[in-house]
């Protein structure tokens, strides 16, 4: 099969994909296709049940990695090999990486505060993607694991350091944030939304391994 071919073939599984129709083959396809790395799939070399933080993030990369891929190729008519070439498009309310020097020093409360403050503006910005994407099955699914992460982080931290909900402000502002002017911008935010979550979900999972390995596990 020439490259070609080969990209007409994929486009045609990720189109079926994003719009919602189940296509029972089509999630293995892709887990074997090069798209996501060991580290997304949990094939880092160690043995053991991971902790149910590490099992939920693992989930979380690899289904957000899988949208991203989904709805770039399918919006933008580009192979995930350009993708970087989309780097320029930003939403300003997308939390920043998390700091490698807070999360590397002994304050675990501090991390742990800036990993839950960036995952509820995520939960957020993830209902500008439901609204693009009604009819898509991972957009749920990334939604609710999300929330299930948060609330790991929550029973983590001690009852003064926990980080409140936002504001029905906070939120307009988090929204307001988002380019929607025109369609091109409504798809450009919704891949940066992704590729920013991505980045995020990697950092979390570096963060909360650094304190285990410290001695401040995080089960």
């Amino acid at each position: 099969m020439n490259s070609s071919t080969r990209y007409l073939s994929l486009l045609s599984v990720l189109v079926v994909l994003v719009k919602g129709s189940p296509v029972p083959s089509a999630l293995s396809e892709l887990m074997t296709s090069g798209w996501t790395s060991g580290e997304e799939l949990g094939t880092d070399g160690e043995t053991g049940a991971p902790p149910k933080w590490e099992q939920i993030i693992k989930m979380l990369v690899h289904e957000v990695t899988t949208l991203r891929n989904q709805q770039f190729v399918e919006e933008f008519q580009k192979p995930v090999e350009e993708m970087s070439s989309f780097s320029q498009h930003q939403v300003p309310s997308t939390p920043p990486h998390l700091s490698k020097s807070l999360c590397s020093t002994s304050n675990k409360e501090a991390c742990l505060q800036e990993i839950s403050r960036g995952l509820q503006v995520y939960q957020l910005l993830l209902q500008h993607i439901k609204a693009e994407y009604p009819q898509s099955t991972l957009v749920p699914s990334v939604t609710q694991q999300t929330t299930v992460l948060i609330g790991l982080v929550k029973d983590q931290m001690k009852a003064a350091e926990v980080v409140e909900d936002m504001s029905a402000s906070e939120r307009k502002r988090v929204l307001g944030e988002v380019p929607t002017g025109t369609e091109w911008e409504r798809k450009t935010s919704v891949h940066a939304i992704l590729r920013e979550l991505r980045n995020f979900l990697v950092d979390t999972k570096r963060a909360l391994r650094r304190m285990g390995k410290s001695g401040k596990d995080f089960q």
